[in-house]
């Protein structure tokens, strides 16, 4: 009786391990900035730039804090990989969808189709090279596209915030909106070029 009154502490014990390792600090951080997200989409909608500036610079210090933490403390879990990404996604294609309708001078739809298609496509590379036991991993493209699209979203709020119809600042905004098509694209096709062989062999 003892000894399975034992293996059930065990059990218990190792399932309670597993649960605060599942929801870690990072993870929390994570989720956290999701939550953040949609507060910044119902600002953004609104058209109170000011405040969604600060909210999506706060969200963009959780992206880089909940990495920098798991890495440090190695707290690195199956669902911060799959919920990282995920987060980011919604953030950065949710901001370029709302943009159609509050930038639509700058930012024309096809841009952000163009954005959000190359986010589909990744994804569902990724998806297929794990299902075949292949690892996808991130490149320097990729986290470099991140940066540019997080720059030209900070850029636009900021334009509409305090530089609406100033020639200038119009058109550097739109001259970092066609950097970021540029780098989407490139990225993407950095990303179809490192997957090709499990591709092919489909």
């Amino acid at each position: 009786m003892s000894i399975e009154n034992e293996k059930l502490s065990t059990g218990e014990e190792k399932a309670d391990l597993k649960k605060s390792v599942i929801f870690n600090i990072p993870n929390r951080i994570t989720l956290s900035r999701l939550f953040l997200a949609i507060v910044f989409f119902v600002l953004l909608t609104n058209k109170y730039f000011n405040i969604a500036f600060l909210v999506f610079l706060v969200a963009a210090a959780t992206d880089w804090l909940d990495g920098y933490l798991a890495r440090k403390w190695e707290l690195s879990t199956d669902l911060g990989r799959l919920v990282d990404p995920f987060v980011d996604k919604v953030i950065i294609c949710g901001t370029f969808i709302i943009f159609v309708n509050v930038a639509d001078e700058i930012i024309a739809p096809w841009m952000v189709i163009t954005i959000v298609a190359r986010e589909f496509l990744v994804s569902s590379i990724r998806g297929f090279s794990e299902s075949k036991g292949v690892k996808f991993a991130s490149n320097i493209w990729g986290k470099t596209k991140m940066f540019i699209q997080s720059w030209t979203i900070c850029a636009t709020l900021l334009y509409y915030a305090h530089f609406e119809n100033v020639g200038w600042a119009e058109c550097m905004v739109s001259v970092f909106m066609w950097i970021t098509i540029v780098v989407t694209i490139g990225s993407g096709i950095t990303y179809i070029y490192s997957a090709k062989k499990t591709l092919l062999a489909a």
